[in-house]
């Protein structure tokens, strides 16, 4: 029989084809809010869940799945039910105004692969500017955009027409400048690297408003915007990847809405399920016009069961006043992470906005060399402390459900302090 967190770690490493523990191996077996139980009875703040936005098993997003499964599951293409229906008008109602079209699928690999083909045949145009350090997923046509090697390597040719500029991430600008006299540089350097590596055939950019899976980096305020200008004076889709920064994740519930932003395309997912999986894709009547009644596909998206969690999510959310609690409890978490930077020089450089924060660690702020070794001692010895904080390379992100609670977050920083300095008191 098949009962200890043993076995389930057995099977995992014998049959699951995606089992990449990053700390030591463990099963997690419930969740509430934002605390996370092991099989062995651990309890650790989550500090990693993007997906769960209103937390792990909220009552009122428990009870709208329990009552949703007793009436429809899957969903009909083409078709409509009444989640559905109530979730598009909910969407349109919620983003700016020319964007009143929506596709609903099952991931946010699969909206940004139709944000791909939507804006090649409403351009009549194939190449896709996209940014170093992006990634906008594993299909073929979003991982043939993603800015990291590691995230398309040895797959072999990627999809034709992916020209890659430089992401604003100022704290290692490629170009060595600095952001007091820059003036955006890198926005003008992208008349020249279009000029070199395309064919004069540019249908979109693509663009996350803060690198997620590529480290947490904002661009400096303004940056968006004159991007949007750029992207519109040349006549090309400006779409924007919000699948990891919407739904109150950065301290509003869009991040375009920190600049006002209006995109062509726009691209949710993630945290709009709070679990259960489904993604949306965003545009105007005009620009969907491009496609013929059919044409768009999304196998099960839309169904029953995802719509009525997303609309559970969304209540939530609001009701609850979780984007202005995002915002508070980030600011509590960046205040105490730049009090850290200045007292500990293993601290390059701290980031964030509402509860999408980075620590990123260096050997020496001089050289800015990657400290990847530190990371990883942290991630793992604060979970041993009550705090589930994995490591990507020499950052750390602090990304918990919206939901954590003043006194989790004000122990979470207290236990990574105190791991830090127990680290480099004995270590370095």
């Amino acid at each position: 029989m098949v009962d200890s967190g043993s076995d389930f770690l057995a099977l995992a490493a014998e049959y699951d084809a995606d089992f990449n523990p990053s700390l030591p191996p463990i099963v997690i077996e419930r969740g509430q809010g934002a605390t996370l139980v092991d099989g062995d009875g651990h309890e650790t703040i989550d500090l990693s869940d993007i997906i769960a936005s209103v937390g792990h098993c909220h009552p009122r997003h428990v009870a709208a799945l329990q009552e949703a499964v007793t009436q429809l599951i899957t969903g009909k293409g083409g078709l409509t039910n009444p989640a559905r229906s109530k979730l598009f008008e909910k969407l349109a109602a919620l983003t700016p105004a020319d964007l009143n079209k929506v596709f609903l699928a099952t991931s946010g690999s699969e909206v940004c692969d139709w944000a791909i083909r939507i804006a090649r045949r409403a351009k009549g145009r194939h190449e896709i500017l996209s940014f170093w350090g992006g990634v906008y997923g594993r299909t073929y046509g979003a991982m043939s955009l993603n800015g990291l090697s590691r995230r398309k390597r040895r797959f072999g040719p990627l999809m034709p027409g992916t020209i890659y500029a430089p992401y604003p991430y100022c704290y290692r600008c490629p170009f060595g400048k600095q952001l007091e006299s820059c003036n955006y540089f890198c926005i003008d350097y992208l008349d020249l690297v279009i000029d070199a590596e395309g064919t004069d055939d540019l249908a979109a950019l693509i663009i996350e408003p803060y690198l997620g899976v590529g480290g947490i980096v904002f661009p400096p305020a303004g940056y968006l915007t004159r991007l949007q200008v750029w992207a519109a004076e040349r006549d090309i889709l400006f779409v924007l990847d919000e699948i990891q920064a919407s739904f109150g994740r950065t301290g509003k519930m869009f991040a375009l809405e920190w600049e006002g932003l209006e995109p062509d395309i726009l691209c949710l997912g993630k945290g709009l399920g709070g679990g259960v999986s489904i993604a949306a894709l965003i545009t105007s009547a005009e620009i969907m016009a491009s496609l013929a009644p059919g044409e768009l596909s999304g196998g099960n998206g839309g169904n029953y069961l995802a719509c009525a969690s997303s609309l559970s999510v969304i209540d939530i959310i609001e009701e609850e006043e979780l984007v202005e609690h995002s915002r508070r409890i980030g600011d509590y978490f960046l205040e105490h992470f730049k009090s850290w930077q200045e007292q500990y020089s293993v601290i390059g450089d701290v980031r964030g906005q509402g509860l999408a924060l980075a620590i990123e660690f260096v050997k020496d702020r001089e050289s800015k060399e990657p400290f990847v070794e530190i990371a990883g001692q942290i991630s793992r010895a604060a979970y041993a402390k009550g705090v589930y904080l994995p490591a990507t390379g020499h950052i750390l992100s602090i990304r918990p459900p919206l939901v954590i609670s003043e006194q989790q977050a004000a122990r979470a920083a207290d236990i990574i302090e105190q791991t830090l300095k127990e680290i480099l008191d004995c270590s370095f």
